[in-house]
């Protein structure tokens, strides 16, 4: 029997009306599940911005407080936890930490040089960035002991190197020939340093590794003592730290009976406040450091969570 030549056209266009139809429904639905994906996306951005946000305000806030004269160690307004959001500031003095252009300039370098051993770097590399920072700052166009001027800095592919002055900034450390290696043991390596103080080393604020490095004991040792200024509760920078009265005595602590270099002090008074909001898992740093009350520099950390799950 044969099928009339209308009855198969017709059959034809059903069918191929069909097809369009479950292309167009696959399209759209492809359309939509983009749509959704991207709304979840834009929420999630949203909602880390909003934290952020939150977290930050909360840094502010604790910055605000801890920066204030009046305000000291200890104070139960440095610190807030609440359904909103947290926030905590501590207060320390940045002669705690090493003031690489100080040292530099008063030849004591041999302080990076412990330092970076403490951490671990191998001897020669310790011995090559400590050169670097000294042809960093020095004026002129002499290599230290296995340091870097122009010509090593060229080699790299990074003409205009070292600036011959003191260090301005973290960023420029951070340009010296062989901070690469030592980032890669210490990510953290600004914590220890600064660029505000006249150079002298608080023996009463520094961490195990600076007063190691500072003095020349060794860092067990050295924990043990810093542990001990904890006081009674056990913490360390809060009111009821035991603080050396002297260097000399500081010195007999850790073991050491020689006469007191130039670069030690107990008594610093560049003021450092830390301050940290959180809001759930989002969360802002901020930094001050002050000078007879005057904010000399501010810096800031913000570490946005992931925003995949």
């Amino acid at each position: 029997m044969m099928i009339p030549a209308s009855f198969q056209r017709g059959s034809d266009e059903r069918g191929s009306a069909l097809v369009v139809t479950f292309w167009l429904l696959a399209i759209m639905g492809m359309v939509v599940i983009g749509a959704l994906q991207f709304a979840v996306i834009d929420t999630r951005t949203v909602t880390a911005q909003r934290g952020l946000m939150e977290a930050r305000r909360l840094a502010e806030q604790a910055l605000a407080i801890g920066s204030h004269p009046e305000i000291q160690r200890g104070d139960s307004l440095l610190r807030r936890d609440g359904e909103s959001g947290d926030y905590e500031a501590r207060i320390t003095l940045d002669e705690g930490r090493v003031n690489p252009n100080a040292l530099v300039l008063g030849k004591q370098s041999q302080v990076l040089n412990r330092l970076f051993l403490l951490w671990g770097m191998e001897s020669g590399q310790a011995v090559s960035l400590t050169g670097a920072m000294m042809d960093w700052i020095d004026p002129d166009d002499l290599v230290s002991l296995n340091g870097a001027e122009a010509k090593a800095y060229a080699g790299l592919g990074r003409s205009g190197l070292p600036l011959n002055r003191p260090f301005q900034s973290y960023d420029e450390i951070r340009m010296v020939a062989g901070m690469d290696a030592l980032e890669l043991l210490r990510p953290d390596w600004r914590d220890f340093f600064t660029l505000w103080t006249a150079g002298k080393i608080d023996l009463n604020e520094a961490s195990p590794e600076v007063m190691a490095a500072a003095t020349g004991a060794r860092l067990p040792g050295a924990l043990r003592v810093w542990q001990n200024l904890a006081g009674r509760d056990g913490k360390r920078f809060t009111d009821d730290d035991v603080r050396f009265g002297s260097v000399p005595e500081a010195l007999q602590r850790l073991g050491i009976y020689t006469p007191p270099p130039p670069h030690l002090a107990i008594d610093g008074n560049t003021r450092r406040v830390e301050a940290v909001g959180s809001v759930g898992k989002f969360q802002s740093k901020l930094v001050l450091v002050l000078k007879e009350k005057e904010a000399i520099w501010r810096g800031e950390s913000v570490a946005p969570p992931e925003t995949s799950e």
